[in-house]
């Protein structure tokens, strides 16, 4: 098809989704596949987002049901059409548990479909003794607001891993000749820039792309799956599978606030990326936005990002709720004083300090927010999530059952009900949840080599019998070309608002908020005008002290507040004000935290 054709100085890359194993549309992925041609097909599969527990437990981000799914088809399109396959962050933490599993679920689809491959994997684990001595030369520092790394924290940790950059891979794929790559713990972007940097094109836009890329199409509108790269030495042009989605100047510009603590300025391993002077033009089929303009500015030292965590006791659980108005007038009472106490009565070790505690998660009050909610509106009925976490797991289950029977049955003035007070939905009753952990190292450590292979080593195998029979024709039977070729995206309109006072819900385009790595929170209000835009900027309404007057914070837990124009949009990091995927966690991955700013007011427009 002459209008998906590329030209010599152009590679292609497909990128299916944003996380392996979440899934995707199969039609968008063969038409893709068939009829772009891609060089090759890079995904990515992990992130902190999920909390300590992956590389803490060694769980997968999904089921292996799942990996399977996603896998098959990037696998068979390999075969039938010559492209390479890479994998980052394998499973969902990276460790060298995590790709050796990835490997055996590559390894038995290949097998299992008379595929032959090179099947080349890079791990990603850090030893203790290096890290303790790059602790003691003084070339570890923190990375965001997290305190000091010790000794204790390193011998603590169950297990510790670095995101490489894009030199193993570059390594692998030079030296290896691979046709898939299982890789460890990796800076997103890595893969994405390695395969372009691999064939000639420069670092910056090779990076930028990745940037983009390893969130699948989180950058079209409306925000999709898959997405197809065409990139040359010193630009890049993106285009969504969806045909009626588009990328546009302005969603491609945006993106680059997502889960980062500034826009302007992205570090990585080895530099950082500045989009201050990237530039965004639509292309003539008014749905792919070209990009160029970046720059890439390497460091003094080459730093790695260090991941690892450490045990802080086992959990369990119970659910239920609460609808008596008599006792909701009274709940705080109830909870703390009633339930806590006759419960420590039992047990004295509770409370006493953090290896043994019970927490109570009120849904309909503030179990989302906690601190930082702003509002406190009487409800008709409460959810409430207990949450003991103990020493051992037995401890944990024994404190968790008495907590909940104490909520059934506990006396409270004015009572009417005296048959039981709490509403469970499920049996058993107290639910063992497991063992708990924190992310205890999360620093950067400046190395010599970034290929080195005590950290970064690479292993290849030949596997499968080859027995299939290659079809150029192969996946067609998956979409009907008329159905992407025929379409028109979906048409972008703006949003109609008064001139008048009104508020951020009904100004903004985007208001929402997600974690920035598992120690920072991070707010981004988009706008779909610019004379919108401006006026919320004029008005200068998103203030420190509306910030933090909103969250009940301080002035030194505000990161970064600033407007990025490019985007139309204005961002703010904060500091997390507990602890991600660990005790007490209200929000993992921190999408919830955005309402108050909903509400905040926005003067009438000047005329």
């Amino acid at each position: 098809m002459a209008t998906l054709m590329k030209r010599p100085d152009e590679i292609r890359i497909l990128t299916a989704n944003g996380m392996l194993g979440y899934g995707y549309k199969l039609n968008h992925f063969w038409f893709g596949v068939h009829e772009y041609r891609p060089d090759a097909i890079v995904i990515d599969s992990g992130s902190t987002d999920g909390g300590p527990f992956k590389l803490g437990m060694g769980r997968k981000t999904v089921a292996d049901e799942s990996y399977i799914r996603d896998l098959t088809p990037f696998i068979t399109a390999c075969a039938h059409y010559g492209m390479k396959l890479l994998i980052s962050s394998a499973g969902g933490a990276g460790s060298n548990k995590h790709v050796a599993e990835i490997l055996a679920i590559v390894n038995k689809i290949i097998e299992d479909s008379g595929f032959k491959f090179n099947v080349t994997t890079i791990g990603a684990a850090v030893p203790k003794e290096l890290i303790r001595q790059k602790l003691k030369d003084g070339k570890i520092s923190p990375c965001g607001p997290v305190p000091p790394l010790t000794n204790e924290d390193i011998d603590s940790a169950v297990d510790v891993v670095a995101q490489m950059g894009h030199e193993p891979f570059i390594k692998a794929l030079q030296e290896e000749k691979p046709d898939i790559i299982v890789a460890g713990r990796s800076y997103d972007p890595s893969p994405f820039a390695a395969f372009c940097m691999n064939l000639g094109v420069e670092q910056a836009p090779a990076f930028h792309l990745g940037k983009v890329l390893e969130c699948g199409g989180m950058c079209a509108v409306p925000k999709g799956l898959s997405m197809i790269a065409t990139v040359r030495k010193d630009s890049c042009d993106l285009t969504p599978l969806n045909p009626i989605a588009r990328c546009t100047p302005l969603s491609i510009a945006a993106h680059s606030l997502y889960e980062k603590t500034r826009p302007d300025q992205l570090p990585g391993p080895g530099g950082v990326l500045h989009l201050d002077q990237a530039q965004y033009k639509v292309l003539e089929d008014g749905r792919t936005t070209r990009c160029w303009g970046s720059r890439f500015v390497p460091t003094p030292t080459y730093q790695i990002k260090l991941e690892g965590v450490s045990p802080v006791g086992h959990r369990a659980i119970f659910i239920g709720g609460f609808r008596d108005p008599i006792l909701i007038s009274q709940l705080d009472d109830f909870l703390e004083n009633r339930v806590r106490n006759y419960t420590r009565g039992l047990f004295p070790e509770l409370d006493q300090s953090e290896d043994c505690r019970l927490i109570f998660h009120v849904y309909g009050r503030n179990a989302i927010m906690g601190p930082l909610e702003p509002h406190s509106v009487p409800a008709h009925e409460v959810g409430v999530l207990g949450e003991v976490v103990a020493p051992t797991a037995a401890k944990a289950m024994a404190i968790c059952n008495s907590a909940r029977v104490c909520c059934l049955h506990l006396y409270y003035p004015g009572i009417l009900a005296t048959s039981g007070n709490f509403a469970s939905p499920l049996t058993p009753l107290e639910q063992d949840a497991g063992a708990v952990f924190k992310f205890s190292l999360y620093h950067l450590m400046e190395i010599d080599d970034p290929i080195d292979p005590i950290i970064f080593p690479i292993k290849s195998s030949s596997v499968g019998s080859g027995t299939f029979s290659k079809d150029n024709t192969f996946g067609k039977q998956y979409y009907n070309c008329d159905d992407f070729l025929n379409v028109s995206p979906k048409e972008i309109t703006t949003k109609s608002v008064t001139s008048g006072l009104t508020t951020m819900k009904d100004v903004a385009s985007v208001v929402r908020s997600k974690n920035s790595g598992p120690f920072e929170l991070t707010f981004d209000i988009m706008f779909d005008d610019e004379k919108h835009y401006q006026r919320v900027k004029k008005a200068n309404v998103l203030t420190n002290e509306t910030i933090k007057t909103l969250y009940q914070i301080k002035d030194e837990d505000i990161l970064v507040n600033m407007y990025f124009d490019p985007a139309l949009a204005w961002k703010c990091t904060i500091r997390r004000p507990w602890a991600q995927g660990s005790v007490g966690e209200r929000d993992t991955l921190g999408t919830a935290q955005h309402a108050p700013l909903l509400s905040v007011s926005v003067p009438a427009a000047e005329i």
